[in-house]
């Protein structure tokens, strides 16, 4: 037993979670996993952190699930219906489900969920999920304020076991949006009785998933323990999840060779070769959905310019700054939405298949034409978060827009929250930005970007929202796919972010962990797993 977990065994007898008589108990009853830094919320409809999203699949269940691959598997709902026009999707609940603490689960709960998320009191930056990657019916009125009658959204609950979703145009890739990231169900009286903030602290929350939260505390952990009262918690073997803030990737690393750490977060990026050569078969390094950009502030004058970003984007030598700074095995990348799925032909930036030398030399050219040069150097922040690989990023790209162009960068890392918090407050001209999409496919890139669902980018354009809406109302994959590339040109040719690259998932797991495998979204739910 490792040293964090004395006393969990007796702690799971008392709480009656079913580690006694009914299972043997386990030497080691506790799945530790390093989460980086804080998780930015525990709030299902309102949490947007993909690393926070790893405590949430295992603590709601959404109407769909996925197992260790990523591939889709019935959550809530044991089978689903589609329209032969691919507009109506009809899901039908599992019999009996029951939140943790007993209550019956109805399909109303899911209603409620979209609801709230929704609806602009809560703030979520999820919304968009329902009016854009997938266009719900009447959901865009009701984020615009133009509706404000709930019984006009297209998702509804004809009985209690019953989840209709009417779409305005069809979504072939609908059900990789129906997770419990996406569409966990609400608790209505834990929420009315506690609160937005205050319905999610350990003492009242309330979930439908594998796991319930025991205890958060702030910058340490959050601890989950297996539900009772889940529908298959006859399968769930591993008794308590422990997620650990670990904001410094050395310190994990250290934690997880000590036996404290049973599946990291992150690897050193100095040690991957080393770890590669003496504990193989604990280094698990797979394709992910993650891209990383730099993002220019539209707001700031100088940046206003499409030369100068132009010239910034050309400056930085994306295969240096992955093979010789980085060092992290992500792959240089010159698009957006493209380099994940193999059936998806995107367009990368104009100047892709320009050598090096010249993109800079190009660099140069613009960035004079912008009106800057050694007399009148470029200042400019990146804003990063503290992640190893986004310090060292942020660093090597600064010193390549000195050597190359002149500018002076000043590289301002933050833990996590603030990193996001600092986006919207809006004070940054360069923000180090990623996105992990929630599938291989191109449009959950594309439609995050689209200008009336992130303002924060303060980018309009209506030709790109009229592509996209063209692409939306195309049921052919392929014909789907042809379509929405050309929304990414539109994207591209802005020149309103640098792409950088293509980030693999790194992960140290224990050889005692069964059951992982990599999954290109994240999804590796603790329930799927089990230890020696």
């Amino acid at each position: 037993m490792k040293g964090l977990r004395t006393g969990l065994g007796l702690l799971a007898l008392v709480l009656g979670l079913g580690v006694g008589s009914a299972r043997p108990v386990l030497a080691d009853d506790t799945l530790d996993r390093g989460i980086g830094s804080e998780w930015s919320s525990l709030d299902p409809q309102v949490n947007f952190d993909a690393a926070a999203g790893w405590i949430q699949m295992d603590v709601y269940e959404g109407l769909i699930s996925f197992d260790g691959t990523g591939k889709v598997i019935p959550g809530a709902a044991e089978k689903w219906d589609v329209s032969s026009d691919g507009l109506t999707y009809t899901f039908h609940l599992r019999d009996g489900l029951k939140w943790s603490n007993g209550d019956a689960l109805v399909a109303q709960d899911f209603v409620n969920s979209v609801l709230r998320t929704i609806n602009k009191d809560t703030a979520s930056d999820k919304g968009y999920y329902f009016s854009s990657v997938m266009q719900v019916k009447g959901a865009k009125a009701l984020i615009d304020g133009t509706a404000t009658d709930p019984a006009t959204l297209g998702v509804t609950a004809p009985d209690a076991r019953t989840v209709v979703i009417q779409l305005l145009a069809p979504q072939p890739e609908m059900l990789q949006l129906m997770g419990a990231f996406q569409i966990a169900p609400l608790h209505g009286p834990s929420f009315k009785q506690y609160g937005a903030g205050v319905f999610i602290d350990p003492a009242h929350v309330v979930s439908n998933g594998a796991y319930i939260i025991k205890e958060v505390v702030p910058q340490s952990h959050v601890l989950l323990a297996r539900n009772p009262n889940y529908w298959d918690a006859a399968h769930v073997k591993i008794p308590f999840v422990k997620y650990h803030v670990t904001e410094d990737v050395a310190t994990e690393l250290k934690r997880f060779q000590a036996g404290e750490i049973d599946v990291t977060y992150d690897i050193p990026l100095n040690q991957i070769a080393a770890l590669k050569a003496s504990d193989p078969a604990e280094v698990q390094i797979g394709p992910s959905t993650e891209v990383i950009y730099y993002s220019f502030n539209l707001t700031h004058e100088a940046l206003k310019n499409i030369d100068l970003r132009r010239a910034l984007s050309l400056a930085i030598d994306r295969d240096t700054l992955e093979s010789k700074i980085v060092k992290g095995e992500g792959i240089p990348d010159y698009s957006f939405a493209g380099g994940f799925d193999a059936n998806y032909h995107g367009p990368q930036i104009a100047e892709a298949t320009m050598s090096q030398a010249d993109r800079e030399a190009l660099a140069k050219q613009l960035y004079a034409k912008a009106g800057y040069g050694p007399d009148k150097p470029l200042k400019l922040n990146i804003i990063a978060t503290v992640a190893e690989d986004a310090k060292r990023r942020a660093e090597g790209v600064a010193l390549m827009w000195k050597k190359v162009l002149g500018v002076e960068t000043d590289v301002q890392p933050m833990e996590r929250k603030a990193w996001l918090d600092a986006f919207y407050a809006g004070g940054w001209d360069v923000f180090s930005d990623d996105l992990v999409g929630d599938y291989p496919g191109p449009e959950t890139f594309l439609a995050y970007m689209r200008p009336s669902t992130e303002p924060g980018y303060n980018w309009v354009k209506p030709e790109y929202n009229a592509a996209m809406d063209a692409a939306a109302k195309i049921a052919d994959l392929p014909t789907r796919y042809e379509a929405l590339a050309k929304a990414e040109k539109i994207l591209l040719d802005d020149y309103i972010f640098a792409p950088l690259e293509i980030v693999p998932n790194r992960h140290l797991v224990k050889t005692t962990v069964h059951g992982w495998s990599n999954s290109a979204a994240g999804y590796n739910n603790s329930q799927f797993l089990s230890l020696d």
